[in-house]
């Protein structure tokens, strides 16, 4: 019992080198207290009991957003309670509490999964959590993708979006033994369709060029739809940016959609036109305050008769990497360049930040023209 309480005490010095395996694994203490590892990498703090014939684990946070000290004393508060709780009268509205409580998620994201829920479920929301089936499952995941919801349209895109929160939700239910199996596996096993169709609007070279020639440096939302077409930015990274952001040659975007910080070498003076940085925090600041969150009638007032057809800002996204291969830059830096995920292993190991790849960077951007 020692010599486990210790390995767990050693977690945070060790947790940067242990391997993912093929499943999880767990290191337990003797007090119900433990840590699980997933096959992602991720980790987790535990508490695990016994009642009767059945035993019950609960989820306390994940590492390193809690810390093992206030892990264990959580653990201890659990514990405590878990003999009063009877898994079978968790509700939907619950579980869903619980999850976004303790799944390190933006909160951004926090608010979509709720929302998302409450509309689209909310008739499920009293309902135990143990009485959704596989049926109820398939009927109104077919009720969303063929008739809509309430009165709405069909909406392929949403009945997807739905099941896979609700896919989520039952799997951390899972983790706590409240359910044996996911409800949701039944869209999968019956093969129902259900992959959404992935877009591929850009605009052509000339197009954008076009667009380009049509933008004005009157216009704030102007200049970020620029940033847009010659960096790639999504539109959160670029509306979202701040002055204190925007070093001597670089741009550093910190909210990332992969959490993890993005470096931009200025190549252009495309910020020049935006107002002095001393009136307002945002780069991009709207007159109502804050930042500029919605261009769609910016984008409305562009979208004209001669030759620009409609487009949204992510369109704008895949215009620039696809005009980025268009003149030659290699598939590596364009995703470098995106921020995307790089699951070759060599890639990992490359340290895009130093100051030879953000040359080259730069070098790249600069070739990117309309």
């Amino acid at each position: 019992g020692h010599k486990r309480t210790e390995r767990i005490s050693n977690l945070q010095k060790k947790c940067c080198f242990i391997y993912p395996k093929d499943k999880p694994y767990f290191i337990r203490s003797t007090n119900g207290f433990g840590v699980k590892v997933n096959p992602s990498g991720s980790i987790r703090f535990i508490v695990e009991v016994r009642k009767g014939r059945k035993s019950y684990r609960r989820t306390i946070g994940t590492y390193p957003a809690m810390d093992l000290k206030e892990a264990k004393e959580k653990g201890l508060d659990i514990l405590k309670t878990i003999d009063k709780t009877d898994n079978t009268q968790i509700t939907l509205s619950t579980l869903l509490s619980s999850y976004l409580s303790q799944v390190s998620l933006k909160p951004r994201t926090i608010e979509d999964y709720r929302t998302t829920i409450e509309r689209y479920l909310s008739d499920w929301l009293d309902l135990k959590v143990n009485k959704i089936n596989k049926r109820m499952i398939e009927e109104r995941f077919v009720l969303l993708r063929d008739e809509g919801w309430n009165g709405g349209k069909p909406t392929y895109s949403q009945s997807t979006k739905v099941m896979r929160i609700l896919s989520a939700l039952l799997s951390y239910a899972m983790g706590d033994d409240v359910i044996h199996s996911n409800p949701v596996d039944i869209l999968k096993q019956k093969k129902i369709k259900r992959g959404i169709i992935k877009r591929t609007n850009y605009l052509t070279q000339s197009q954008a060029s076009q667009l380009l020639s049509s933008l004005s440096s009157r216009f704030i939302v102007d200049s970020a739809i620029s940033m847009i077409l010659y960096t790639g930015l999504r539109k959160n990274e670029c509306l979202r940016l701040k002055w204190d952001d925007v070093e001597e040659d670089k741009i550093r975007i910190r909210d990332t959609k992969n959490k993890r910080e993005h470096l931009i070498p200025l190549t252009r003076n495309i910020l020049s036109s935006l107002p002095d940085r001393t009136k307002s925090p945002y780069v991009f600041p709207s007159p109502t305050g804050g930042h500029y969150k919605d261009l769609r009638k910016a984008l409305k007032r562009l979208q004209k008769p001669e030759g620009i057809p409609s487009f949204t800002l992510h369109d704008l996204r895949r215009t620039f990497a696809t005009r980025a291969s268009e003149v030659g830059i290699d598939y590596l830096m364009i995703k470098r360049m995106l921020n995307h995920k790089v699951s070759d292993i060599t890639a990992q190991y490359i340290q895009w930040d130093s100051k030879e790849n953000l040359q080259k960077m730069k070098e790249a951007l600069e070739r990117v023209i309309y």
